[in-house]
């Protein structure tokens, strides 16, 4: 596990327990965004989920604050989540961080790490879908 082999779990455990919190955020919204993609009703859900979407990131753009990461200068785990996340809602809908700007930097900063962008610019990622085979709406980057 990526939080355990790069020990960047915070050693306070109100800091972890925030960011618990922050990882199922991000994971609900997820399993929702998941829901609707393979739902065989997605023409009639996408625009309920994309009417529900901003105060869902609201959420995240408020927490964030001035932090440049969700635990603050550094970099953790539900970060990993949340901004593969944000990615994809982008490709989904690419306005979606209108009005957040505060997550479209995050999402800027975090798809600039070195490593990741370089992962970012393979092939292996322009071809991996978001969604599985079945899904209705998948997106090959």
């Amino acid at each position: 596990m990526i939080k355990t082999n790069h020990q960047i779990v915070p050693n306070c455990k109100k800091q972890r327990a925030i960011l618990h919190m922050l990882l199922n955020a991000s994971l609900d919204l997820r399993m929702n965004f998941a829901r609707l993609c393979c739902s065989p009703d997605f023409e009639n859900l996408k625009d309920p989920f994309l009417k529900g979407l901003p105060d869902s990131l609201r959420i995240f753009e408020e927490y964030l604050g001035d932090k440049t990461w969700l635990a603050g200068d550094k970099i953790n785990y539900p970060d990993f989540h949340l901004c593969e996340l944000l990615n994809q809602l982008e490709k989904f809908e690419p306005s979606c961080l209108t009005g957040f700007p505060k997550l479209k930097a995050y999402l800027t900063r975090f798809e600039n790490l070195p490593k990741l962008k370089e992962y970012m610019s393979s092939e292996e990622f322009k071809k991996r879908d978001c969604m599985g085979k079945l899904a209705k709406w998948r997106n090959n980057y």
